[in-house]
């Protein structure tokens, strides 16, 4: 790599593979692209420093990174491109746009804390993009060599078998705060990288994909991108979905100026019209685009058909209210498959079904079934959004026959309904101090005297005007089983409430709502 004494701008010059040239169409090795998982303090972005900051020490004096939404290191003569992205969620919504940005995703889990919720569903999340994964035991410094032994068996409980314990994903022990295990964790990546053995056409047609996009005051839209296929150079025209732009400049994580990126490299850039949206894929001519990036993948709805008679598993997204429930319905599914075609429980977690379920259910194009759980208004809303396939049980049987006749692909719910439903948005006191909930019906009728459950946990940030952690999301199950003794629309007494409307719903004996309350039919 060469700096350019006229422009200050770093030059990156396509490499064409053995034997060929780059405009001959031959593939050539690039980079792969990591992506990093797991739990919230597990030591995510404390990781990603940590490699950021040994490789800018290894640089020269000055070279300072600045966080663009991507970064590259190098090591053993080899570069990695690192995607610095949120979370899992983050990485899901890129690839709810049909993104596959990802060849290798890092699982950190903190050897002092162990597997937790969020662990689970990173690793979720990686087998639905079906890349391999490599764990990095993090907090070395603070555990001892018995709490990694017995992270590596909360690891097997959740299907990830490190190669120590005979499987196929590679473990590495590391603290981000001493540095302990980085180069050997940077390594195995590597090793790993080798095996995909990625390539791709330095002179072919662009494709890229936004991983990250910023409105600047100063220097007006900007997108971080990583380069899938061709060579993106400054003075390219580029479009991602109904945005358009010029290529102006090209930023790297040091703050220095390109003049190209190549196939895995991660780059800033300067010159759309507008904002592009994160998973957009970029390419050079509009046409290309204009099927690909402008509309989102949309899987059909896996509740009523399966995808075709290839199909050999069912991925399921597998909510309980409570544990005993769970681990009694995971077995009941398992004894369903034939050798031919059985259920993937990809994700199985006890509390209400959320957006975060939804999203891997399309991502995978699966669907998600609850036992006893409330599916959230917004959850709902993404689901038909998506046309991902949704539906919640109170009856164990109920949900394993609706899972063997989707497993047989049978179109099982094309007449059913869902249980009809109502979002508590305020409660009021009458003068004979009962208390009457004042409601949005949300899909279906609500009708004078019927049986209904009031469901606590998963309310919704728009009705609720509060953030879901703090309207008691930690509460599962039903709270409350009773029948409406009044029912309200405005001032009038009425036989029914339609889906849309607002209502005031009495129950008897007095029962004390809450703001966020579910209340579903039975």
């Amino acid at each position: 790599m060469v700096k350019s004494k006229t422009n200050n701008q770093k030059t990156k010059q396509p490499v064409p593979a053995k034997g060929g040239s780059a405009s001959g169409g031959n593939q050539s090795p690039r980079p792969p692209v990591v992506v990093v998982l797991g739990h919230i303090d597990h030591g995510k972005t404390s990781l990603l420093d940590a490699i950021r900051k040994t490789q800018v020490a290894a640089k020269e004096a000055g070279g300072i990174t600045q966080k663009i939404g991507a970064y590259q290191v190098e090591t053993s003569g080899r570069k990695i491109t690192f995607i610095d992205t949120p979370g899992h969620e983050a990485f899901s919504k890129m690839r709810e746009r049909g993104a596959r940005v990802a060849d290798v995703a890092v699982l950190v889990v903190a050897a002092n804390d162990g597997v937790k919720p969020q662990t689970v569903e990173a690793i979720a999340h990686a087998k639905a993009a079906e890349i391999p994964l490599v764990v990095a035991i993090n907090k070395v410094d603070l555990a001892s060599p018995q709490d990694i032994t017995k992270v590596k068996g909360q690891l097997v409980k959740e299907g990830v078998v490190v190669e120590d314990q005979g499987g196929e994903s590679p473990a590495v022990a590391v603290s981000a705060t001493t540095g302990q295990g980085v180069p050997e964790l940077l390594e195995m990546i590597g090793l790993v990288a080798d095996l995909l053995e990625l390539k791709s056409d330095p002179a072919g047609e662009l494709e890229a994909i936004v991983i990250e996009s910023s409105l600047s005051s100063q220097q007006g839209p900007l997108a971080t991108l990583v380069v899938k296929k061709g060579t993106l150079k400054v003075g390219d025209p580029i479009f991602a979905g109904a945005v358009a732009g010029k290529v102006k400049a090209l930023i790297d994580d040091r703050s220095q100026r390109l003049t190209g990126a190549n196939p895995g490299d991660p780059v800033q850039v300067l010159g759309f019209s507008a904002v592009p949206a994160v998973g957009a894929t970029v390419s050079s001519q509009e046409s290309v685009v204009s099927s690909r990036a402008e509309e989102p993948s949309r899987p059909t709805d896996q509740l009523t058909k399966q995808p075709d008679n290839q199909t050999t598993s069912l991925n399921v997204i597998l909510r309980a209210d409570t544990q005993g429930s769970l681990e009694a319905i995971e077995a009941a599914l398992a004894g369903l498959g034939t050798e031919v075609k059985r259920i993937n429980p990809l994700l199985k977690s006890v509390g209400p079904i959320a957006d975060s379920d939804i999203r891997l259910a399309a991502v995978s194009k699966g669907v998600v079934l609850g036992f006893n759980v409330p599916v959230g208004s917004s959850a709902q809303r993404l689901a038909d959004d998506l046309g991902v396939g949704v539906r919640s049980f109170t009856i164990i049987y109920e949900l394993l026959e609706v899972a063997e006749k989707l497993l047989s692909g049978a179109q099982v719910l094309e007449e059913e309904k869902k249980a009809p439903e109502a979002e508590v948005l305020a409660t009021f006191t009458l003068h004979s101090g009962d208390v009457v909930a004042g409601v949005r019906v949300l899909n279906g009728k609500i009708k004078y005297r019927d049986r209904i459950n009031v469901f606590r946990g998963a309310p919704t940030r728009e009705a609720v005007g509060v953030p879901t952690e703090a309207s008691g999301a930690g509460e599962e199950g039903p709270v409350h089983e009773g029948r409406i003794r009044g029912l309200k629309v405005g001032k009038d007494e009425v036989q029914e409430a339609k889906a849309g409307q607002e209502a005031g719903i009495l129950i008897k004996p007095d029962f004390e709502f809450k703001k966020g309350d579910r209340i579903v039919v039975i």
